[in-house]
């Protein structure tokens, strides 16, 4: 094949990823993400086993039942304890040379300015290997730790973040011109102040004005990850998004929001190849599929009902013990995160209830030999056009491990991998050939001294 598949690490800072209960396994060391070393050992891993980027979930909420924090979700850890993802960046950057970094920011929560300078300062010290994760934040939580009056409708989110993007663009690529720097220490000129502009914005929900404080970085705008299944994130991502994590639990599915997004970014004037999509996934691979569904019993064994319940209900608002058995999904509605609501819109609730309270957030998973699960892999480029996974563990660092030693030389023998990692680069560069965003992303527009 002529594509080469992204490889990507799906990871939070605290202790269940994906699927709750997980966390107690012996094996697994998520109590110990409070250790940098932890964080670093894993960023070396994957560097090494030709990872492309580990990306990093976050969300300022937590589970509320009846306006109250249900004990469960303390017990069981459910979004608690956890800590700022960003924060880890600097050290993983510094003891890796290729792997790239995808931390998640929120435009409900983060005021534009300060969150522009932090990615700024992130492309600097990464050499250009850092994204965005965008995030429009519904949790009621985060509503009351930010003493926010209440939740904002889910299209309005949206609406905000749109104008946030392009408020974030103005700063990030309209104040400094690229030659703005001299560093020129015998004529005592840092930078030329022709070449250093104001940055004026007065909309709707943000108003700005000012120089920008960083310099230019080597990707100025950052790498924009979006993920969102509703219309308003559809469309969102059609626009500013150049990787989109998907969700999907078989192949028509999956090909379904690949052929939507490429469509709708070319609606919007951008080729469809400048949009990557991943899919969120996990494998187990043995010696026979036997073995692998043997091991992933053992895993799910893990997994806590009732902190799946509350996990469930703080990212829709949806309580699933409370709904009719045989009620179904498609008939339910709301403003907080909307796509674990179309993941179950085919099924009634007692069926996404069995279903999310064993798997979680994962839904493609795939078993097998190396060999077979390669191919599988092979099977679900060719028939989604999906251009690669966000892989995400059952337990760390041995799912890691098995992925690496067993399935990803098969990909390469595949030619889904390249024989070698390429060299240190631009996460933009890895994606496009390219460090700066291609010129129909709206960011283009607002590049001074081009």
């Amino acid at each position: 094949m002529t594509r080469h598949l992204l490889l990507g690490a799906f990871e939070v800072n605290a202790l269940n990823i994906s699927s709750q209960g997980l966390w107690a396994r012996p094996d697994h060391d998520s109590t110990e993400y409070k250790h940098l070393s932890r964080w670093t050992r894993l960023a070396q891993m994957l560097d090494r086993g030709g990872f492309d980027f580990l990306f990093l979930a976050d969300t300022y909420g937590y589970p509320l039942l009846s306006g109250e924090v249900p004990a469960v979700a303390i017990e069981q850890a459910v979004d608690l304890p956890k800590n700022d993802p960003l924060l880890l960046i600097p050290a993983l950057a510094a003891v890796t040379e290729r792997l790239s970094f995808a931390v998640t920011s929120s435009t409900t929560y983060e005021e534009p300015f300060a969150n522009a300078r932090r990615f700024a300062t992130l492309d600097h010290l990464t050499g250009g290997r850092v994204a965005w994760n965008v995030v429009t934040s519904s949790s009621v939580a985060a509503t009351q730790l930010f003493g926010r009056d209440g939740l904002i409708a889910h299209d309005q989110r949206y609406e905000i973040a749109s104008e946030y993007m392009d408020l974030s663009y103005k700063l990030l690529e309209g104040s400094w011109e690229d030659d703005a720097v001299k560093a020129d220490k015998v004529g005592r000129v840092y930078a030329d102040p022709d070449k250093v502009h104001v940055v004026e914005h007065e909309g709707k929900y943000f108003k700005c004005k000012g120089v920008f404080c960083c310099e230019p970085s080597p990707q100025r705008t950052p790498v924009i990850f979006q993920a969102g299944a509703s219309k308003a994130g559809r469309g969102f991502a059609a626009r500013h998004a150049e990787v989109v994590f998907l969700q999907g639990s078989d192949t028509e599915s999956l090909r379904n929001q690949v052929t939507s997004i490429r469509q709708a970014a070319e609606e919007h004037g951008r080729d469809p190849r400048d949009i990557k999509t991943v899919v969120g996934l996990s494998a187990i691979a043995a010696d026979s599929r036997a073995e692998a569904e043997a091991q992933l019993e053992d895993y799910l064994s893990y997994a806590h009902q009732q902190a799946a319940r509350v996990y469930y209900a703080m990212m829709t608002g949806v309580d699933l013990a409370k709904l009719e058995a045989d009620g179904a999904m498609s008939e339910l509605r709301t403003e907080l995160g909307q796509t674990q609501l179309e993941r179950y819109a085919k099924k009634s609730a007692a069926d996404a209830y069995a279903d999310f309270s064993k798997r979680g957030l994962r839904e493609f998973i795939m078993l097998g030999t190396g060999g077979e699960i390669a191919e599988q892999l092979a099977e679900l480029v060719e028939e989604t056009d999906v251009d690669g996974i966000n892989f995400a563990p059952f337990a760390n660092p041995g799912s890691y491990e098995n992925f690496i030693d067993r399935v990803v030389p098969e990909l390469r023998d595949l030619e889904l991998l390249p024989t070698e990692p390429s060299g240190p680069k631009t996460f933009r560069e890895g994606l496009f050939g390219q460090a700066h965003a291609k010129k129909t992303h709206p960011a283009a527009q607002y590049r001074v001294g081009k």
